[in-house]
């Protein structure tokens, strides 16, 4: 008489297909949680850069300082900045760049750069003023 079912041979190959899928589908999950918190990160740097260029065209001082450095606080997180600024080929306008990371010189998570001219220029007639 013949017993229906599996051997133990057929039970140990399932059961090591199904492992490996699990563990494909837990490392996959891992990767998506670690990808959304880039994500965020990125974000957060970005509101910070965001946030540190406005405040740069607002103060409309001239001329910008360069290599200054500061920190911001976004959601929790204490990020820092720094500004680069460059001169450009078109007078009495520059190139600022903010560069943010978590801890001061660490990897840098965004950077965002703007042209900013010199407050008086429109008012003198200049040909590059809006």
């Amino acid at each position: 008489m013949r017993v229906k079912g599996f051997t133990l041979i057929e039970v140990m190959v399932a059961l090591s297909i199904f492992g490996l899928a699990a563990l494909a589908a837990l490392q996959a999950a891992s990767s998506h949680l670690t990808s959304l918190s880039d994500l965020q990160s990125k974000t957060f740097a970005q509101y910070v850069a965001s946030n540190r260029i406005a405040e740069v065209s607002l103060a409309q001082e001239w001329p910008v300082k360069d290599n200054k450095k500061g920190t911001a606080e976004q959601a929790g997180t204490t990020w820092h900045w720094q500004q680069q600024v460059v001169e450009t080929v078109t007078p009495n306008v520059v190139a600022v760049t903010v560069i943010v990371s978590k801890t001061e010189g660490g990897r840098e998570h965004y950077r965002l750069t703007r042209y900013l001219r010199k407050p008086d220029s429109a008012a003198k007639g200049d040909r590059n003023a809006r």
